[in-house]
């Protein structure tokens, strides 16, 4: 983009700002929901709501450009808009970008529980995408820090999301994520909730777990299992050969072995066996935090390098402890080793991680999100073999793949090139998301225009773009 000749004046930084709360005046009046029921004070706004004033944003509504000194100007005013309750344009800028902030609807809507403040900045609607960045802050302790997670929540619209900590604010304690939600919203009216955030993760590999491969080696034929029903199932993982809506799904009895994991406190092995030719190895969570911590075993050699073996793991059941009843599940994971030849060779090791702090609360704020619907699609084969056909749909947010066989694709693999008609490009090596097993989602670092690119690059294949 071409430098401006012209100085970058104060004027120039009030009629940004302008624009920007212009926008959000069009939106509802921010509201605040507590479990106290009680409200922080009004907000104030640099404009009235009046007829001129919505005359002249029906003149303004068009793309702005801000130079970078426009930008740092807005970050060093925005404090004292702050003490006035105006948004704090500078807790956003620097980690959402001025160019996204441009197709951003702001909605400051927020809401309070446990001492933990969520402020929902802004939102927008491409297509079949909704992306919206949320502010989270702890106004009495230290639970919201960089390892937050957000767990348990819901927003309405969509088939597939996502949420993710995109910057934490160490100062202030404040996280601010991201969810993004893929799928058709049939109305304007939004609501976000979260009813359980967690914090403190600390991931370790390489805990050792014992085997006795003789004794199972010994039992093998001779294993007795049960079916699990479906209505106890609550998740899969990895790639299966049945159908859980039709197949039998078998599982090894409940609590036959209480084989601990050096290291690990928060759940022992419960049973470990073979069934039908699979070992099962069937955990247990046994305090009130297990349900929140997860992990995963994988096999090594004898000189510890990690073996690629199939597997998939099932969720269901609930335990008990002390005679009351938990939410937690049984997990049991299930390796095809009908390729190993020496079994007794085999390491078994674990790689978990370990949650110290999860908050259960119910912050919620619902607001109208109108929609951008330019885009622009295209169609691509990802493999040699043609297995992987995919759908391309370009937006101002980014780049949606959609195809029956994504799930065999790692988006690890994946790279991307948005070519201008001015002979520029944006590039992503990054950035991919597998948010469905038929849909991976590319985030544009920038604020895609759409009608100024030419034509995209894939893993280096061109993918060219016609108008919806």
């Amino acid at each position: 983009m071409r430098k401006s000749e012209k100085e970058f004046t104060e004027q120039n930084l009030f009629n940004i700002k302008k624009l920007f709360y212009d926008k959000l005046a069009m939106n509802e009046p921010p509201t605040v929901t507590r479990s106290d029921s009680s409200f922080y004070p009004p907000v104030l706004y640099p404009s009235a709501q009046t007829k001129k004033s919505m005359n002249q944003r029906k003149r303004y509504r068009k793309a702005i450009y801000i130079p970078v000194t426009a930008a740092l100007s807005l970050c060093l005013v925005t404090g004292a808009a702050a003490s006035m309750g105006i948004i704090d344009l500078s807790s956003v800028f620097h980690v959402i970008g001025v160019d996204r902030i441009g197709i951003l609807q702001p909605v400051h809507q927020v809401s309070e529980d446990q001492g933990i403040r969520m402020e929902v900045i802004g939102a927008v609607r491409d297509g079949d995408t909704t992306e919206i960045y949320v502010s989270l802050s702890d106004l009495t302790g230290h639970r919201i820090d960089d390892t937050l997670d957000v767990y348990d929540y819901r927003v309405t619209g969509g088939n597939a999301n996502n949420a993710q900590i995109i910057h934490y604010d160490h100062v202030n304690k404040t996280a601010i994520v991201r969810f993004l939600i893929q799928g058709k919203v049939s109305k304007n009216r939004i609501t976000v909730q979260i009813n359980t955030l967690m914090s403190g993760a600390s991931r370790q590999d390489g805990y050792i777990v014992q085997v006795d491969w003789e004794k199972l080696l010994q039992e093998k034929q001779n294993n007795n299992y049960d079916i699990v029903d479906q209505d106890r199932i609550s998740g899969l993982g990895g790639k299966t050969d049945f159908q859980l809506e039709n197949d039998p799904i078998p599982v090894l009895h409940q609590d036959v072995t209480n084989i601990p994991v050096s290291g690990i406190d928060w759940m022992h092995i419960s049973n470990i066996g073979f069934v039908e030719g699979k070992l099962h190895i069937q955990i247990n969570p046994n305090n009130e935090i297990g349900e929140y911590n997860h992990g995963y075993f994988y096999f090594t050699d004898e000189q510890g390098q990690k073996l690629d073996i199939p597997e998939y793991s099932v969720s269901y059941g609930h335990y008990m402890k002390d005679g009351v009843g938990y939410g937690g599940d049984y997990e049991e994971f299930v390796y095809d080793l009908s390729s190993v030849d020496q079994l007794d060779k085999l390491r078994l090791q674990g790689s978990f991680t370990s949650i110290s702090e999860v908050v259960q609360g119910n912050w919620k704020t619902t607001f109208n999100l109108s929609q951008n619907a330019l885009s622009k699609t295209g169609n691509i084969q990802l493999d040699a073999n043609g297995a992987s056909q995919a759908n391309v749909t370009l937006s101002s947010v980014g780049v949606t793949l959609t195809g029956e066989a994504l799930s065999k694709i790692r988006v690890e693999d994946l790279s991307i090139e948005v070519h201008l008609k001015d002979g520029t490009k944006l590039s992503g090596a990054s950035g991919f998301l597998q948010l469905d097993q038929d849909l991976i989602k590319w985030i544009s670092p920038k604020t895609i225009l759409v009608n100024n690119v030419s034509y995209l690059l894939i893993n280096g294949e061109k993918v060219t773009l016609l108008d919806e």
